[in-house]
């Protein structure tokens, strides 16, 4: 299965699940980020973007953002990838009306890239 397919999964357990494992996206970056490859990751960061700019739901947003997080830094490198960066300005106004968190995590992520 794919990186992204393996995410969506663990999206809809999280969602549909009353009582949240709070585990959940942390064996999801144990098993699935920290065995990628650097150039696997950075990639994974294009192919996972768009999920993240159509989410409404501020728990899951942050934590996919934490995993874009974990996927940069597993990628070893600080070159933006290109989708993340045609999507900073979306990214901004969709986190506007989020919480400090979201807000917080938003700026780990372009303070990363210097953007």
């Amino acid at each position: 299965m794919s990186f992204v397919n393996e995410l969506l999964k663990a999206m809809n357990e999280w969602n549909k699940d009353t009582v949240e494992d709070e585990w959940l996206f942390a064996r999801f970056i144990e098993q699935y980020v920290d065995t990628l490859s650097p150039s696997d990751a950075f990639q994974a960061i294009n192919n996972i973007s768009d999920i993240l700019t159509d989410l409404l739901d501020e728990s899951t947003a942050v934590d996919v953002l934490q995993i874009i997080i974990y996927l940069a830094r597993q990628s070893k490198t600080t070159e933006v990838p290109v989708k993340l960066l045609k999507m900073k300005k979306p990214l901004i106004n969709q986190f506007e009306n989020m919480g400090d968190d979201a807000h917080d995590k938003l700026n780990e992520l372009f303070k990363y890239y210097c953007i």
